[in-house]
């Protein structure tokens, strides 16, 4: 928690200058400032947004910068199968990661991506419970990786669990935004 506190504002800073766009409104006196929600459990109004799909704002902003970056290359239509380590390919020096092996479903096949630094950004395990409002690729593969290229995995039973989701029996669980609670809204069973 002291980390992220600590460290929120610069992140939130960082995020702005990379482009993206919160929402603004104009004060009283003329000024113009972010406007701030609440969420479930919040007293005070601190969360930034991007209309009702903030999640879509960061992803579509930070997308957009890796994909005009000069040193990233974007794989699309790809998933990462496993990583691959450098002592089970013969490579001097102390173990590390050094790529991945990469299933290309256009081609079906799976291609070999050297990297000098890996980052695994494949969201979490969420999707193995039967209720759920994460999406289908929340499925552990990457905690799988990195556990089978040597990583320490702990406490995969702590998942956080949206309770305000639209139940239908025909179709699948719709998350609903938090801040329909932050703003009063109240949960019936």
């Amino acid at each position: 928690m002291e980390f992220v506190a600590s460290n929120a504002r610069t992140c939130v800073q960082w995020l702005i200058d990379q482009g993206v766009l919160f929402d603004t409104h104009v004060q009283p006196n003329g000024k113009e400032s972010y406007h701030l929600t609440r969420e479930g459990g919040h007293s005070h109004r601190r969360i930034l947004h991007a209309a009702d799909a903030t999640g879509k704002e960061v992803e579509t902003t930070l997308v957009s910068r890796a994909q005009n970056h000069p040193n990233i290359q974007v794989l699309e239509r790809s998933n990462a199968v496993d990583l691959i380590i450098s002592d089970k390919m013969g490579l001097p020096g102390p173990r590390r990661v050094v790529g991945a092996w990469i299933w290309n479903r256009n081609k079906e096949w799976v291609e070999t991506c050297h990297a000098k630094s890996v980052v695994l950004a494949t969201g979490g395990a969420s999707k193995v419970y039967q209720y759920t409002t994460n999406p289908d690729i929340s499925s552990g593969d990457g905690i799988a990786m990195a556990w089978r290229a040597g990583c320490r995995v702990a406490n995969l039973e702590f998942n956080q669990f949206h309770p305000t989701a639209l139940y239908h029996p025909q179709a699948r669980n719709f998350l609903l935004t938090e801040a329909l609670r932050g703003e009063g809204a109240y949960l019936n069973l």
